[in-house]
């Protein structure tokens, strides 16, 4: 295969799928004909299109809780840096720090009210099939504790900022973030399979109450990194941030991390408001 038809084909291959069963063939031979190879600003008008395209079919059609649940797992994975980050700054910007875990708790009940109806449907013998996933959270949270276990005994004696320390938190990270992956599969591939129940007015108001937390608590970490600056600021500057980083670069890190949930967590909340 040429540069020339590997370029088209990503191209097209960036759209969804149900737009490329349609469009794609003609969109390719398109694509070809117009030398898109030579012309990168089509390259560019193209990846917008699929942008566009993926936004409008994310907003149409029944509304799915796979966004609300890989929000809250992006969500999740960067408050557990906060609190590790946070964990040796207990006695600095506490009204902050406790804001952070009151949105934090109101984001994730948020969603939990909004999946319960969705439980029920686990009873045995309406949907046996889903029964499955449940078991990917039990066995991902056993794995990491297992990891975590060897990490600590391996690392037993080491300074802090050590190579081998740094090592294990590192791969309890990774391993953590995975299980949470893996937990948000999980979760949406049980609701793929359990009906949407309940009043659909309840879903769309706990879907925006769990965005509302999102924000509130990127919005404490805000305000709580800044009273770190103004109280503390040799541990704002130091480099005790997560592996050893420097601390200004997780905090910000984690407050991407926070934006990019919360923003996901508002498209959410936009698709269920407004869904039949």
């Amino acid at each position: 295969m040429s540069s020339d038809a590997r370029l088209v084909r990503a191209l097209v291959g960036c759209y969804p799928p149900v737009w490329r069963r349609r469009y794609g063939e003609e969109y390719a031979q398109l694509l070809c004909d117009m030398q898109v190879h030579r012309r990168p600003r089509l390259v560019a008008d193209s990846l917008l299109g699929a942008a566009r395209a993926h936004g409008g079919a994310l907003m149409s059609g029944r509304p799915s809780f796979a966004l609300p649940v890989w929000a809250a797992a992006l969500f999740a994975a960067a408050g557990i840096g906060f609190a590790k980050l946070a964990e040796d700054l207990s006695g600095v910007a506490t009204t902050a720090h406790a804001a952070v875990i009151v949105a934090a708790a109101v984001a994730l009940l948020a969603l939990a009210v909004a999946a319960a109806p969705a439980a029920a449907a686990l009873v045995p013998g309406r949907a046996a099939d889903a029964w499955r996933y449940v078991a990917v959270p039990i066995v991902g949270a056993a794995a990491w504790c297992g990891v975590a276990r060897v990490a600590a005994a391996a690392t037993a004696g080491r300074t802090v900022h050590s190579g081998p320390n740094i090592a294990a938190f590192a791969l309890i990270a990774v391993t953590g973030l995975g299980v949470l992956a893996a937990t948000a599969w999980a979760a949406t591939r049980i609701l793929q399979r359990v009906p949407l129940a309940g009043p659909g007015r309840l879903r769309g108001s706990a879907v925006t109450a769990m965005a509302t937390g999102m924000a509130g608590a990127t919005f404490a970490v805000l305000v709580w990194g800044l009273r770190v600056r103004a109280t503390d600021a040799a541990a704002f500057h130091s480099d005790q941030g997560l592996l050893a980083t420097p601390f200004v670069s997780s905090w910000l890190a984690v407050l991407i991390a926070l934006c990019a949930a919360s923003v996901l967590g508002a498209v959410a909340a936009r698709h269920h408001r407004t869904a039949p």
